[in-house]
């Protein structure tokens, strides 16, 4: 169980105690070391000539930056490191046997350790304020500190990757909004919601339920019918963007469902944000020449349902 398929009351209650951790304030913290962060991975990419921006760039920064919330000391940063591979890439295919019997209950053992460990001595990091977080006398439990680190690994760690990916190759493949980025650099908020609108990596919800039968526009959903919510088809209907097949970096207002809506709206978005943000503001400041290896329709995607990802994103710098 998770705030992703709680409802009310319970998710309530989870929301209340978790937003605490994700103040704007918290999330900015961060800023500063990833940014030196994303210079210190430049620095070794750039000489290199032509990388997977995957491998090189994108992956590591919202890696470093789970990282850094969650408290990790450097000598755990491996043990995470591999158990946050397991969580986004081993359940699909035969690696779901290992990913459940042997990845996922080290990484629920790692877990429970680092809680203990920041319960004896709490630190500036997210962790510590969930374990000390509290709303009208209510805390959370254990098994729910373990399931909002997990949560946290699955929803916002490979979305980002994958954000920061969609980003570039959208870029780079709208040559005008990428000049026009780059001559107006303020418009760097915009651009990254027009990428969550035009390109996001995430093309729908989970499965929803309908708990009695509801007329809408004119088709009944049965009760006990499953739904789900495409939020690509959302992100280009006409009726609510002008213009939708259009990348434009200056589209305003922009009330795209990239992050959700209503009560479930992502938790996490404004560290997404601030994450691609500083990702592409170095990647494109310290290469004016930056561009793709290969034709953007010669990039390998990732066969998943309702997903925008890649499997490389080759660039020459």
């Amino acid at each position: 169980n998770s705030m992703i398929t709680d409802d009310d009351p319970t998710h309530r209650r989870l929301k209340n105690l978790v937003h605490k951790a994700f103040l704007p304030r918290s999330v900015e913290k961060l800023g500063a070391h990833l940014e030196a962060y994303a210079d210190s991975l430049l620095d070794e990419a750039e000489p290199q000539g032509e990388v997977d921006l995957i491998s090189a760039y994108s992956n590591p920064i919202p890696m470093e930056a789970i990282s850094r919330m969650l408290g990790v000391a450097n000598s755990d940063t491996y043990q995470l490191k591999a158990g946050m591979q397991v969580l986004s890439k081993g359940f699909s295919g035969l690696r779901i046997i290992h990913g459940m019997f042997w990845g996922l209950p080290k990484m629920v053992k790692f877990t429970r350790q680092l809680i203990e460990r920041k319960r004896q001595e709490p630190g500036d990091d997210m962790l510590s304020d969930l374990i000390q977080a509290e709303d009208e006398g209510e805390k959370l439990s254990e098994d729910e500190l373990v399931t909002m680190v997990l949560l946290l690994i699955i929803a916002g760690f490979e979305t980002t990757v994958h954000l920061i990916n969609n980003a570039v190759i959208t870029l780079l493949s709208h040559p005008d909004q990428l000049l026009l980025l780059r001559e107006q650099p303020e418009l760097m908020d915009s651009a990254i919601e027009e990428v969550q609108r035009f390109n996001g990596p995430i093309g729908g919800t989970k499965p929803h339920y309908a708990v009695e039968d509801i007329e809408l526009k004119g088709v009944t959903i049965p009760k006990g019918s499953m739904v789900m919510t495409l939020l690509n088809a959302a992100n280009h209907d006409p009726q609510a963007f002008e213009n939708p097949e259009v990348f434009d970096i200056t589209r305003h207002p922009n009330r795209h469902m990239g992050f959700g809506m209503g009560v479930h709206y992502c938790l996490g978005a404004s560290l997404a944000r601030l994450e691609v943000k500083v990702a592409l503001n170095k990647l494109l400041g310290r290469n004016p020449n930056l561009r793709l290896a290969v034709p953007e329709d010669a990039l390998e995607k990732i066969h998943a349902p309702l997903q925008t990802r890649y499997q490389s994103v080759p660039v020459v710098f």
